[in-house]
């Protein structure tokens, strides 16, 4: 039986931040409590890209167009817009939850199932909410930053909205309960094509003095952005822009 990757991505999760404290103690740095722990979990991620996920996308992206991958982008961006719409209408956006769900059905009909952005080519622009950031316009604070296996960097805020946006993508629906090899294979499409579309961030990344320092800066400048909520201290600023990297 193909594993169901959406559960078993949040059940690990969900394990690790369980366990967390007493896995882990806390440091001295208010900016990053669980540096140490962090900084190795960062070290295993980076060397799995490099050893395994890093080629993959890189011969995928050789034998693909730029056409094919835009194409799977849109089609990965069109089935997670009612849950954009959905976190709109639930901070009170109504008129975006409005536009979200009609870019949902315009692309999904004129665009060929969101192959093709048309709802933007008609002036309706695409934007992004997820739960984490509907928890965060509630006034939910963050929580420590912390760096989980294959997820990367999160926070406990997030990785509670995390449960919540797996539930709501249209590929956990009940048509598709039975269907773990659609699922799975599709999950790793978009994976491995987001992955192919940052290869060039990512390599300017690598050129930083300290990486693991910058992708903490720039997560908590994004993710902070996202909700509309001042950042202070050493992480509100870092050398990379912000949509170079996708969080």
């Amino acid at each position: 039986m193909t594993p169901d990757l959406s559960r078993l991505r949040y059940g690990l999760a969900g394990a690790l931040a369980a366990g967390l404290a007493g896995c882990i103690s806390a440091g001295s740095n208010p900016e990053d409590p669980y540096e140490d722990f962090n900084r190795q979990v960062f070290a295993f991620n980076d060397g799995l890209d490099r050893a395994i996920i890093k080629p993959v996308a890189e011969g995928y992206r050789s034998v693909t167009t730029s056409s094919v991958r835009e194409g799977v982008g849109n089609f990965s961006a069109n089935l997670g817009e009612p849950l954009t719409a959905v976190n709109h209408a639930l901070q009170g956006n109504v008129a975006d939850a409005g536009a979200s769900l009609g870019r949902f059905l315009i692309n999904s009909t004129v665009g060929l199932a969101g192959v093709l952005d048309a709802a933007s080519a008609l002036g309706i622009r695409r934007t992004r909410e997820d739960f984490g950031q509907t928890l965060g316009s509630w006034g939910v604070t963050p929580g420590p930053y912390l760096v989980l296996p294959l997820i990367g960097p999160t926070t406990p805020r997030d990785l509670t909205g995390l449960g919540a946006d797996l539930a709501l993508n249209p590929l956990n629906y009940p048509r598709f309960e039975n269907d773990e090899a659609t699922r799975a294979a599709t999950f790793l499409l978009w994976g491995l094509n987001a992955r192919a579309d940052a290869l060039d961030a990512t390599d300017e990344l690598s050129r930083q003095i300290d990486p693991y320092t910058t992708v903490r800066r720039l997560y908590g400048r994004t993710r902070a952005a996202d909700i509309g909520a001042p950042l202070a201290g050493p992480d509100s600023a870092t050398e990379l822009d912000e949509d170079e990297l996708d969080f």
